[in-house]
């Protein structure tokens, strides 16, 4: 499982049938579901947009890590963010996960350490940290269908639950990795401006997102 570092500014866990943060859409449940035959479709959609955030992330951790001299952990994510389709498994949902839980690790890790970068691996960071932003902003957004999804599958049957593994793994683990990305977000953006590293147009809408000042 994915958890903030101590002292991160995280989402207010607000949900408390999946300690959901409280993203745009996240708000109270209206009471109705999704009829059967829709979770299907309902399913393909979070996940299709569960996986265009995490190749953004991954692409952002490749970028950052290269340029932090992190090989390794570059390569890993890169090949990760290739892999990684709109029809992806719960097994392919986890892999993706454990690879952005690991880089982003190294990456704030690195980070902490401040160290000083040429002028070639600054420009680097500094596209790791715009793919990073549009990420974190797709997965803020994906808060409502987290949501629609978690009340849909509370009134489903347990045969349509056995249907819903990839739904379910996102459900379940957005708060954590939520929390985790705008951590590592907050990181990255402390750090750029400590650099002299421009920042892209849309950083206050992301960090406007975890309700944090930039």
């Amino acid at each position: 499982p994915l958890h903030p570092p101590r002292g991160a500014a995280v989402p207010q866990l607000a949900m408390a049938q999946f300690g959901m943060p409280s993203l745009p859409g996240m708000g109270k449940s209206s009471g109705s579901s999704a009829p059967a035959a829709d979770l299907g479709g309902q399913q393909d959609a979070l996940v299709r947009n569960f996986v265009g955030a995490s190749k953004l992330v991954l692409s952002a951790n490749s970028k950052m890590a290269d340029a932090l001299g992190l090989k390794n952990q570059a390569t890993a994510a890169e090949q990760t963010a290739a892999s990684l389709g709109d029809g992806a498994t719960k097994d392919n949902l986890s892999d993706s996960n454990k690879v952005v839980s690991d880089t982003s690790g190294a990456i704030k890790e690195s980070l902490a350490k401040k160290p000083a970068l040429d002028a070639a691996a600054k420009t680097r960071f500094a596209e790791g940290l715009a793919n990073l932003v549009a990420g974190s902003v797709k997965y803020a957004g994906l808060g409502k269908d987290v949501k629609g999804m978690g009340d849909s599958m509370k009134s489903a049957s347990p045969m349509a639950l056995t249907k819903l593994g990839s739904a379910a793994f996102v459900v379940s683990k957005f708060p954590s990795s939520a929390s985790d990305l705008f951590s590592t977000l907050q990181t990255a953006v402390a750090f750029a401006k400590d650099q002299g590293i421009a920042l892209p147009p849309d950083t206050e809408s992301a960090m406007n997102a975890l309700n944090a000042p930039i």
